[in-house]
C-alpha cells in the first residue's frame, strides 16, 4: 500500500508536458477568438440610430420653420423622407420608390416626383400617376406636439394628411411606415 500511495503522490507532483501545455494554449486561444467574434457580430447586428437619423423619431422643429402650403417638398436626406405641406395637412413621404427601391426626385418644372431609374411618377402628395410602381408612395407617421409636450395630432392609419396647429413641434417617426395605396 505504501508503494501505491508514493506513486500517486509522485504523479500529482509531475509537471505538465509540452503537449498538454500546447493543448491548453490552443483551447484558450480558440475561446478568446470565439468570444471576440461573438461580440463583434453582436455589435454589427445592432442598429446605430443617432438623433435625427432614419429608423427612429426625427424632430424636425416647429411648424413655422417648415415650408408652407404650396411650397416645393422639402427633402430630409438623413432621415429619408420628403416633407409635403398642402391645404389638407402635412405628410412625410418615404424617399424610396415603391417599384424597386430607387431614390426618386422632385421635379419642380413638372410638379411631381419622378423615379429616374424606371420612370414611375407620383403626385406631390405621393399618389401614383404613371409607371411600373405597384402602389402610391409610402408615408411615415407624423406626430404633432404642443408647447407642453403633449401629442395633439398624429397621421391617420391610412396615411392621410395630418392637420398641424400653429406653434406645434413636429416629430416624424421614421421607423413607422404606412404602405401606399395599391393602384389598378
Amino acid at each position: 500500500m505504501a508503494v501505491q500511495s508514493d506513486i500517486l503522490a509522485s504523479d500529482a507532483q509531475q509537471e505538465m508536458s509540452r503537449r498538454e501545455f500546447l493543448n491548453y494554449a490552443w483551447l484558450a486561444s480558440l475561446g478568446f477568438i470565439t468570444a471576440q467574434s461573438a461580440v463583434l457580430t453582436y455589435q454589427f447586428a445592432m442598429p446605430r440610430l443617432g438623433p435625427g437619423e432614419f429608423g427612429g423619431p426625427v424632430d424636425i422643429g416647429m411648424i413655422e420653420a417648415l415650408p408652407g402650403v404650396g411650397a416645393p417638398p422639402e427633402p430630409f436626406a438623413k432621415a429619408k423622407f420628403w416633407w409635403v405641406m398642402s391645404a389638407t395637412g402635412a405628410r412625410a413621404i418615404y424617399k424610396v420608390c415603391t417599384h424597386l427601391g430607387c431614390i426618386y426626385q422632385w421635379k419642380q418644372e413638372e410638379f411631381k416626383f419622378v423615379c429616374p431609374c424606371h420612370g414611375s411618377q407620383f403626385e406631390r402628395e405621393g399618389k401614383y400617376i404613371f409607371g411600373p410602381a405597384g402602389r402610391s408612395l409610402d408615408r411615415l407617421v407624423v406626430r404633432v406636439y404642443d408647447s407642453s409636450g403633449k401629442m395633439v395630432a398624429e397621421t391617420p392609419p391610412d396615411g392621410g394628411p395630418v392637420k398641424i396647429p400653429a406653434g406645434s413641434r413636429i416629430v416624424v417617426e421614421t421607423g413607422m411606415k404606412i404602405l401606399g395605396a395599391v393602384h389598378g
